[in-house]
């Protein structure tokens, strides 16, 4: 089971050793070649918390931790939730972090009724992340201006538009 902590130093280690591992990452080689790594240097860790802290409900960064204690990804939302992304570690991957990630995102976004939906947009061929988004309730709402899918998930108790 995993819980969902707030981003501390700690965190930025793991974020930092995560952006930089290309098995994680690969998804991301299109807008950052050749492997989709991301420098995170220390020298922006507190910037990057700074950025992150009391701006709910518009914008949350949440860590995933796992009964063992070990970091294994990380959530977020922003605009209100028409934005969100999640990123599990790769050597973490196939142990059913995704979907309890996806739960407690929406359960924390949810719990503001100013976000009437969380909203992902990837490409279509990425079978297991839609697998995952579809298994956590979200539908396909379309593509967007770049063709990517937009998968949408409403609050049940927001305030619709």
């Amino acid at each position: 089971m995993l819980c969902l902590i707030l981003p501390d130093r700690r965190c930025c280690a793991f974020r930092q050793a995560m952006m930089a591992d290309p098995a994680t990452m690969a998804y991301n080689a299109p807008w950052f070649p050749p492997e989709g790594t991301i420098p995170f240097p220390e020298e922006e860790w507190n910037d990057f918390l700074q950025a992150w802290q009391g701006r709910e409900p518009e914008a949350f960064l949440g860590f995933l931790e796992n009964e063992e204690g070990l970091l294994v990804g990380e959530v977020n939302w922003h605009d209100y939730g028409q934005g969100m992304g999640i990123v599990i570690k790769a050597e973490y991957r196939g142990r059913s972090y995704g979907g309890q990630g996806l739960k407690l995102l929406k359960e924390r976004a949810f719990a503001h009724p100013e976000i009437p939906w969380l909203e992902n947009n990837f490409e279509s061929e990425r079978d297991h992340a839609l697998a995952m988004h579809l298994h956590a309730g979200f539908v396909p709402a379309g593509r967007d201006q770049d063709g990517y899918l937009v998968l949408r998930c409403m609050n049940p108790g927001g305030v619709q538009g």
